[in-house]
Parts: C-alpha cells; structure tokens; sequence
C-alpha cells in the first residue's frame, strides 16, 4: 500500500546531536507529519524546576525526539 510519506533515515545520534536524513541537528526537534522543525519548549517551561529539566507535556502534543541537549 502506498503511503505517499517516504521513510525519514535517522543516522548517527550522541548526547545534544541527531541526524536526520544526513542532516545534523543540534537541538530537539519535533517531527510533525513527516516534517522536521525545532521543539518550541514555551508551554512546558512550567515543569523544569520540578523535573530538573524540561520534559514533554501534554501542552506541546508533539511527537519528540529529544536530543538530551538543555536549553
């Protein structure tokens, strides 16, 4: 069945640094409907002093694919 969505190839990743389709990014990022753009942390900000850093909450509803790098 064609999906018309090709498959993304997600490459080398390290602590603060994943590559996406030979592109390297240096910070979190968000994959929405096969698009790659950076996570906006804002509505979540709430919870880092509780947590220590700032993890996802139901306020991004997102898909992430974090990096470890803090902001």
């Amino acid at each position: 069945m064609e999906t018309g969505i090709s498959a993304m190839d997600f490459g080398k990743f390290h602590f603060g640094r994943i590559e996406i389709d030979g592109v390297t990014y240096e910070r979190d990022v968000v994959i929405d409907r096969g698009r790659i753009r950076k996570r906006k942390k804002k509505p979540s900000k709430r919870f880092r002093e509780e947590f220590g850093h700032t993890p996802v909450s139901v306020e991004e509803e997102i898909l992430e694919v974090p990096t470890g790098r803090r902001t």
